[in-house]
C-alpha cells in the first residue's frame, strides 16, 4: 500500500430510494380440519400469493416465504412463551417449548405476482410476510371450523389445551 493509506479494506456507503415506501403484498388461504374432543389441528391446504416484484431466484422466494409461513403457523398453534410466577421460562427446551415440524406444516402452494417497485430493478422485500400473514389465516381457519360450537378465538396459540377449553366453555 501507499504510504499512509491503512492496510485495512473498508468502505461504507448510504442509499435512499426515490420512492419513499415500497409495498409488499401477499395473501394467505388456509383450511384445516378441527377434532373437537382432542383439540388436534390439521392444516389440510395452504396457499400464498405474494407479489415481490420480479423474482431473482424463484427458488429462494419460496424458500422465504415458506420459512416464513411456517414461523407464522408456529406462532398461531404452538409457540408459547410461558414463565412461573418468578418470571423464569417455563419451556427451557424444545420439549417443551413447540414448534411445528414438517408433519404439522402441510404442502405451501405458490401463487408469483411480479408488479415492478418503482425503486431500482422493480425488486421488493419478501419473507417476513409469510410470519404476518399465516397467523390470521390459520385462527380464521380455526375459528371457521369450530363456529358451529359458537367459540370466539380471543388468545393464542390455540393449542390443543386451549381448544378443548374454548369448546368445552361454549
Amino acid at each position: 500500500m501507499p504510504p499512509g493509506v491503512p492496510a485495512a479494506l473498508e468502505a461504507s456507503a448510504r442509499y435512499t430510494a426515490d420512492a419513499p415506501v415500497i409495498w409488499v403484498n401477499a395473501t394467505h388461504v388456509c383450511t384445516c380440519e378441527v377434532d373437537a374432543t382432542t383439540g388436534h389441528v390439521k392444516l389440510s391446504r395452504y396457499i400464498v400469493s405474494e407479489d415481490c416484484g420480479p423474482m431473482i431466484n424463484p427458488d429462494v422466494v419460496e424458500g422465504h416465504i415458506a420459512g416464513g409461513t411456517v414461523q407464522g403457523i408456529g406462532g398461531a398453534l404452538y409457540e408459547h412463551l410461558a414463565y412461573d410466577e418468578d418470571g423464569n421460562p417455563i419451556a427451557t427446551t424444545f420439549m417443551d417449548y413447540l414448534l411445528p415440524t414438517a408433519t404439522e406444516v402441510p404442502v405451501i402452494e405458490y401463487g408469483h405476482i411480479e408488479t415492478p417497485s418503482p425503486g431500482p430493478g422493480g425488486y421488493k422485500g419478501v419473507g417476513e410476510g409469510g410470519a404476518i400473514g399465516a397467523p390470521p389465516a390459520v385462527v380464521n381457519a380455526v375459528a371457521d371450523a369450530l363456529s358451529p360450537f359458537g367459540v370466539t378465538v380471543t388468545r393464542l396459540p390455540l393449542s390443543p389445551a386451549q381448544i378443548v377449553a374454548l369448546v368445552d366453555q361454549s
